[in-house]
């Protein structure tokens, strides 16, 4: 008979755990950038969140100053420009009437008690300039190029009450990269309808920060919704890599003559990673890997060859075709060896967090393993790979197949 005590205790246990077990087992739909429709939106780069003068910076100055939220923000707005992603600013300002409101939230209470984001009305930019409502000096130059889009003001957390969602849309936007303060208030808040109005939503999560007082730590609640309700969450530096990728994939598929919009957006859709690809391994309707050539081939005579189904193995629930009896044989010693990197997927497409089609006479051996390529008419990763650094190619795409694979 089970002990009671030992049954309630463990019962106790399971209990604690039952969250962390579950996010952990949640999954990352993950978020494929389309410039010709991704969006940076960044909530309140303002004096008050993210200066040592603001007026919160005693709470939140801890954990801004951890993530280096002031920087990485600074990196995500000047990649988006490098890269031609549009920029978007959602800025809160009280004016003069809000200070008339009849009720209040805590936070609301706090915030108009502190004068924070305060200026004299909607019509005036008295007092503006260096005040805890402007901008953070540093993103002056990109937020006042007359490019970035500044919305209306938000008045309480979230971009119901502005016209963000409307600009985002006139603009053809469908996803979203989400940074900037305060992580559990406006950033999460901004997320949420956002998501509710049907966009894509990946969260930078250092772009960011929260209060931390005793016994309340903003920034924790917001990681926890963050992975919860974002399509994807990213740090900046994968996320201004991912940027950096797309706007090369972009530049690539464009032919060297001018074309319209509508052209260009039917060769990027040719070529950018695409969520079609869901599967684990690279494999046509019938289960047949390398659209029927042979892996042993590629090692052994270092060059694709057609397989036969008379010579046909199968491994881990994979069929491949093989050239002879002889390859059969070599093959069965050691599967492993044989099959593709990346299940079969394009390397350089993990290289850059995504799964991309091969062709399977564009390849290469590295270290031993057969790692295959896309190839058409607008682009040759083997080419765009060598371009780069191969070990850090190669470090990115291994971690990405891990995420991606679960192997």
């Amino acid at each position: 008979m089970i002990d009671k005590v030992h049954t309630t205790g463990l019962f106790a246990a399971l209990t604690i755990l039952a969250p962390t077990l579950a996010l952990a087992q949640l999954p990352d739909p993950g978020f494929v950038i389309d410039p010709a429709h991704t969006a940076l939106v960044v909530t309140d780069p303002q004096n008050d969140f993210l200066s040592p003068d603001g007026v919160t910076w005693g709470v939140v100055g801890k954990s801004v100053t951890a993530n280096h939220t002031v920087e990485n923000i600074a990196a995500l707005f000047q990649t988006a420009k490098d890269t031609g992603i549009p920029v978007f600013v959602s800025p809160h300002y009280y004016y003069a009437h809000d200070h008339r409101w009849k009720f209040e939230g805590a936070l609301e209470t706090l915030m108009h008690q502190l004068k924070m984001f305060d200026r004299p009305h909607a019509l005036s930019l008295a007092g503006f300039t260096g005040s805890g409502a402007d901008w953070l000096e540093r993103y002056k130059p990109v937020i006042e190029d007359g490019k970035t889009v500044i919305v209306s003001p938000h008045k309480i957390y979230g971009p119901e009450s502005n016209d963000l969602v409307l600009q985002l849309r006139k603009r053809g936007i469908a996803k979203v990269i989400l940074a900037g303060m305060s992580a559990n208030l406006c950033t999460e808040s901004h997320l949420r309808e956002l998501i509710e109005q049907g966009f894509e939503v990946a969260v930078v999560s250092d772009a960011t920060a929260a209060a931390v007082v005793p016994g309340f730590d903003g920034y924790q609640a917001a990681l926890v919704n963050f992975r919860m309700i974002a399509s994807h969450v990213w740090k900046t530096q994968e996320t201004v890599e991912a940027m950096q990728a797309a706007a090369a994939m972009q530049a690539d598929a464009a032919p060297a003559d001018a074309f319209s919009a509508g052209e260009a957006q039917r060769i990027w859709q040719r070529v950018a990673p695409s969520h079609a690809y869901h599967g684990a391994r690279n494999l046509s309707a019938s289960g047949v890997a390398l659209q029927g050539f042979s892996p042993v081939s590629y090692l052994t005579a270092g060059r694709a060859e057609p397989g036969s189904p008379r010579f046909q193995v199968e491994d881990d629930g994979v069929t491949y075709f093989l050239t002879s009896a002889a390859q059969v044989e070599l093959f069965k010693r050691d599967p492993q060896r044989y099959a593709p990197a990346y299940g079969g997927w394009c390397a350089y497409g993990m290289a850059i967090q995504d799964k991309f089609p091969v062709d399977p006479t564009n390849f290469k051996v590295v270290n031993g393993k057969l790692l295959l390529f896309l190839r058409n008419d607008n682009i040759d990763a083997l080419e765009k790979w060598e371009q780069g650094d191969e070990v850090d190619n190669l470090r990115r795409a291994d971690a990405h197949w891990r995420k991606v694979s679960g192997m």
